[in-house]
This record gives structure tokens, sequence and C-alpha cells, in this order.
């Protein structure tokens, strides 16, 4: 039975009982004074306006109140009942949507993976092949001209496989594999402030970290990612510091900055919204404070020992 049930009954009860008592009172009253017998002596003294027809008519309200009383219980019951049920309708639909959730991010991240290797693969090693060709090309002939196309040839693959290879790291990060997320998050605040040369950062990220690995990992990099972004693109900050360590069994992530902040209430745009989910999926916990003018300050809480 649900608490709200319990309280409910147990106040009901009370109600009942203080009903009861305060009945057993009255009646004592009335016999102990007669309280009966003078009300028909004084009754008799004024018949024309019909006195002693009051405890009847007063019986009679008694029962209809009594009536609407038990009508109002039951329902109350009915009301929260249906309450109850509504509530754990809503909690089913959220457990589900949470579990969907999970499952779409994991679908996402499963074909980023899977296409940053078909690039790494398929095109990596075409465009390797024909920088190379065109480098032979180059040095094998004696035509000024052609020498120079095959040259800007060149110049054009060694582009093409720089945009490729960046391309592959934001898809999957290489470093999250191979090196473990204390790197690859190391990489990642050095990558995204070398955008900006009007920022400075600062990071202390725990070793530990290393020992998260997954889904968990990988979605702690991608918020890291998401917030980094906004901080660059949007902030006009010119300090960022950014932290990593466990907790027990909890992932916290740690970012704040020194711009403009954001108004009071907060509005949550599409980056602050995806970090909400991919926290909310992972059955984490999402930390905002900011102030116009005083930066904002993302603490974000993920578990890492459950099973996803």
């Amino acid at each position: 039975m649900c608490w709200r049930q319990l309280v409910f009954n147990t106040q009901a009860s009370r109600d009942i009982a203080l009903a009861a008592v305060v009945s057993i009172l009255v009646s004592m009253v009335l016999v102990a004074f007669n309280i009966n017998e003078r009300f028909i002596a004084a009754a008799s003294r004024h018949e024309q306006w019909q006195v002693d027809e009051l405890p009847l008519v007063l019986l009679v309200a008694y029962a209809a109140l009594t009536w609407f009383s038990v009508r109002r219980w039951n329902e109350s019951r009915q009301e929260v009942t249906a309450r109850l049920e509504a509530e754990q309708k809503i909690a089913q639909l959220l457990a589900e949507n949470q579990c969907l959730l999970r499952h779409s991010l994991e679908v996402q991240e499963e074909e980023m993976r899977s296409l940053a290797r078909e690039l790494h693969d398929e095109l990596g090693q075409y465009l390797h092949a024909a920088r190379t060709e065109s480098v032979a090309l180059r040095l094998g002939s004696a035509d000024k001209f052609i020498g120079e196309r095959a040259k800007s040839i060149e110049h054009a693959l060694t582009h093409i496989q720089l945009v490729a290879r960046d391309i592959i790291s934001k898809l999957r990060p290489p470093a999250l594999d191979e090196l473990g997320l204390s790197a690859a998050l190391e990489q990642l605040v050095l990558r995204q402030c070398e955008t900006s040369a009007d920022i400075q950062c600062s990071f202390n990220i725990a070793r530990e970290v290393d020992v998260v690995d997954g889904q968990v990992a990988i979605n702690a990099y991608r918020i890291a990612q998401e917030c980094l972004t906004n901080i660059v693109r949007h902030a006009h900050a010119s300090k960022v510091n950014f932290m990593a360590r466990l907790v027990q069994n909890y992932l916290i992530l740690e970012i704040s900055d020194n711009g403009r902040g954001h108004p009071v209430p907060m509005v949550a745009g599409f980056g602050i919204a995806g970090i909400r989910e991919r926290v909310d999926g992972l059955d984490g916990k999402l930390t905002m404070h900011s102030e116009p003018g005083h930066g904002v300050f993302i603490s974000v809480s993920l578990p890492f020992n459950k099973a996803l």
C-alpha cells in the first residue's frame, strides 16, 4: 500500500474516532442534564411554532450530512486511487523513456564509431595511396608543368588527410580507446583551448578516471566536449578550469569559466539539453550555477559501476 493511502486512511480513522468520542460526550451531557425533557417542556409552551418538530428536522439533516460525507469519502478514495495509478504510469513511462534514451545514445555512439573506422580504413588508405602516387609522379617526371601539378595534388591530398583525421577524431576520439579517459580528456581540453588564443585553460584530471570505460567514458567525453565548445563559442571567457576525478563509484566532472554567464533563470539551449539527456540516460546528476558577469559552473556526477 502506498504511503499516501496509509496517511489518508490514518487521518480518516482519526476523524471517525474523534466523531465517536464527541458523540459519546454529548450523549453523557444530555443524559446528565435531562436536556430532552427540558426541551419537550419548553416546546409545549410554544406549540404554535411547531418547535417540537425540530429534533426530527435535525435528524433528517444529520442523515443527509452523513450520506453526503460517505459519498465524498468514496469519491475521495477513487480520486486518490486514480492519482496513484496515474503516478505509477508516469513513473513507468519515464523509466521506459530513460531506457530508450540510453539505447539511442548507445546506437548513436556505435554508428559514429563504425563510421570513424570505415573512414580510417577505406578513405585513409586510398588517400595515402593517391598521395604516394603524386609524390612518385612529381619526383619521376622531368616536365616542370607535370611536377607543379603533382605537387599541387600532393598538397590537396595532404589537406584532405588532415581534415579526415580531424573528422575521425570528432566521431570517435582515438585516445579514448588507446590511452584511456584521462588522456582523451586532456587532449580535448588542450585542443579546444588552442582554437582560441584568448582563453587560458587549466585542468586537473586524475589518472584514476581511466578505470571508467564503455558508455560512461564516451558520454563523459561528449559532455566535456559540449561544455568546452559552448565556452569557446559563446562565453567570452578568458579562463577555463576543468576537473575530472572519482568519488567512490561516481565520475565527477567540473567545468567553470569567468565569462559573461547566463541570466537568471537560465535558459537552456540545445547544447545544455543534450548534456542533460546524456546525464539522465546514465542515471547521473547535473548541477549548473550561473550569474550574469560571473561565468558558469557545471558539475556532472555519473555512476560508473552500474550495468548499462
